[in-house]
């Protein structure tokens, strides 16, 4: 009898810890409203030339909807451009990109779609700088130090160990209990 329970409590927690590692499936953001996703990565250049150290970015405090870049480069920035027309947003309805005075470069994204192409990483967006003419823009390395994403998988294989783990306490149990 006492074996016939261990047995049927060791599958009672396996099922129990399967169960909760399959709830990270189930955790998915309605696909009528997006959220902006603040690790997405925008293509950075200068002059057309991709930089990962000229130019940084930042959502909005208070609104996830608007990033706001800023040129830290040397040289005299001139203007913006971005691709998102090419993505085939629509500028004031799908988003809205502003230049101010500051030099700063704000883009509000409005819609789903908009919001979607900035998580799918496709956004481009380029500082428009004006250089001496014996200067020239270089890529510098990357230093950010900034590590992958990591995703469900990783909470699955912890809760499959975890269960093997108490299955094996549970037998081990009840192999003591029987030589005693």
């Amino acid at each position: 009898m006492k074996k016939l329970l261990s047995i049927m409590l060791a599958v009672l927690m396996t099922a129990s810890v399967l169960t909760v590692a399959a709830a990270p499936v189930y955790a998915v953001n309605s696909p009528s409203a997006p959220v902006i996703d603040r690790d997405a990565e925008p293509e950075l250049e200068v002059n057309g030339t991709t930089t990962t150290t000229d130019i940084t970015y930042a959502p909005d405090e208070n609104d996830d909807t608007t990033i706001t870049f800023t040129y830290t480069g040397d040289g005299e920035l001139t203007g913006w451009e971005d691709n998102l027309d090419e993505l085939g947003l629509e500028e004031n309805v799908d988003y809205t990109a502003v230049m101010n005075p500051d030099g700063t470069y704000t883009i509000h994204f409005i819609t789903p779609a908009a919001i979607n192409i900035w998580n799918d990483e496709k956004v481009v967006v380029n500082a428009i700088v004006k250089f001496p003419t014996d200067q020239t823009t270089t890529a510098k390395p990357n230093e950010s130090g900034k590590s992958p994403k990591t995703g469900a998988i990783t909470a699955v294989v912890a809760s499959g160990v975890a269960a093997a783990a108490a299955g094996y306490t549970v037998l081990k149990a009840s192999k003591k209990r029987e030589e005693d």
